[in-house]
């Protein structure tokens, strides 16, 4: 059975038996005296010649026995009523001490808090607003009604429906508590965006029979969210640019030194050997030892700048990662890793290639080679295990080593520079990375990115 809330509002209040009044009006324990009484007097009617009698020693007149009779009857009537009086008016006042000091709290309470507070009564369909409507909307208790409607009517035309439908499924659902966010109307013609929460108040049957809450100015908080957000957007555009044009440097410089620089040493490397091939040939070779040792030891050197220029150059921009991609960098990168730590890489990569865009595929490889630095360095770890994989809407790289696990309180250092590199990066694409404690032991990076409709489309 469904209701609206006007239709539960619209209800006539439950008609209150005879009997309830009866049992509300005389307690228990009323009702328990007076039966003991009763009892009493009827034996009294019945023996009080006989005990009578007894008293006097001597049988006496009718008349003398009516009279101590009446005279018994007044006496224990009139102290049956004096107890049930006192005890009836001593809980009224407890009741009402109570109820007032209830009301003064609440009241104090309006005063003190910055919410307009509200009390819906469902029985009679009215609803009680506090000062702080003033305060904080404009409403003088002279503008405010306590009907219904006159909340409801204030209540922006596009936020109506779907506050009524939030409070109808928190009435229907049996739930204790209600909150919601919506337009309301100040005096004049502006809105004020409130944070609206209240308490479900049932009866023994659970039918709900009051609503009481308070209603809240979120706007300037709201403008400042949105600002902050609007400045956190620039941020990440910023961050997003600034490490495009960083990454983008960086190939240039590799491709720079790769081409030039390396180019210019082979061609040295090249001279050398050839010297060190004619000289060599030379009848009297024996003179030119000293100058074949130089060719031999500068070509020597020029091979050791070669691989120097390699290294260099891929750990600024791997030369894979852009003709081969992203699983082929990670490999690439994986292997010489090993080679430098010695510490043992277990990849689980995708068989096919993965089409990402370029701007994911470098925040992911610039995490992987972040993460596995932070393994050599602090780990002190012998395994690391690494996997790339992706699903319908992101792609995710995790990271696991066997090491000692990093604190809570380096994740949460702004000068972990290496971390907040990560964060940076992972957010500015519109992802997140996690830090987090392995099984059984060791750090588990996880870098998850959201796929470009470029990668959707692929797969």
């Amino acid at each position: 059975m469904t209701f609206s809330l006007k239709d539960l509002l619209s209800r006539e209040p439950e008609a209150i038996s005879a009997d309830k009044v009866f049992i509300k009006e005389f307690p228990v324990e009323e009702i328990g005296l007076t039966l003991v009484y009763i009892v009493i007097a009827g034996l009294w009617v019945v023996f009080s010649w006989d005990v009578v009698d007894y008293i006097m020693g001597a049988q006496i007149d009718s008349i003398s026995v009516q009279t101590l009779k009446g005279i018994n009857f007044v006496m224990t009537t009139g102290i049956v009523l004096y107890l049930l009086l006192r005890r009836t008016t001593s809980r009224r006042r407890q009741a009402m001490e109570a109820l007032r000091l209830s009301q003064q709290r609440f009241e104090s309470v309006a005063l003190a808090t910055t919410e307009a507070i509200w009390d819906l009564n469902l029985e009679n369909k009215t609803v009680w607003w506090s000062d702080s409507m003033h305060k904080l909307f404009g409403y003088r208790p002279e503008d405010i009604s306590s009907k219904l409607d006159w909340w409801l009517h204030r209540i922006h035309p596009d936020d109506r429906d779907r506050v009524m439908e939030s409070i109808r499924a928190g009435v229907e659902s049996g739930a204790k508590n209600w909150s919601g966010e919506y337009r309301f109307q100040r005096k004049g013609e502006s809105y004020a965006t409130v944070l609206h929460r209240g308490f479900i108040i049932r009866d023994a049957g659970g039918k709900p029979v009051r609503l009481v809450g308070g209603l809240s100015d979120v706007s300037e908080q709201r403008l400042t969210e949105k600002g902050l957000e609007n400045y956190r957007e620039q941020l990440r555009a910023l961050t997003a640019r600034l490490q495009s044009g960083r990454e983008e440097e960086r190939a240039n410089v590799a491709r720079e030194i790769h081409d030039d620089l390396g180019q210019t040493l082979t061609a040295i490397k090249l001279n050398l050997d050839w010297l060190e091939r004619h000289l060599g040939k030379q009848e009297d070779a024996s003179t030119f030892n000293p100058f074949l040792e130089r060719v031999l030891e500068s070509s020597e050197m020029t091979e050791a700048a070669m691989k120097s220029v390699q290294r260099i150059s891929a750990d600024l921009r791997p030369a894979s990662l852009d003709t081969l991609g992203l699983r082929e960098a990670i490999d690439e990168e994986s292997r010489r890793f090993e080679q430098r730590s010695g510490i043992k890489c277990e990849l689980k990569l995708p068989s096919e290639p993965l089409m990402l865009s370029p701007e994911s595929s470098i925040a992911i490889f610039r995490v992987f080679q972040e993460a596995l630095t932070n393994v050599a360095r602090h780990a002190e770890a012998t395994a690391v295990n690494i996997s790339l994989s992706t699903d319908e809407s992101q792609v995710t790289l995790r990271i696991d080593d066997n090491g000692k696990g990093i604190s809570a309180q380096a994740i949460g250092d702004p000068h972990s520079l290496g971390l907040v590199g990560m964060l940076e990066r992972a957010s500015a694409l519109g992802g997140r990375v996690t830090f987090e404690p392995g099984s059984p032991k060791g750090t588990r990076v996880t870098l998850q990115l959201p796929l470009t409709e470029r990668a959707a489309a692929v797969k």
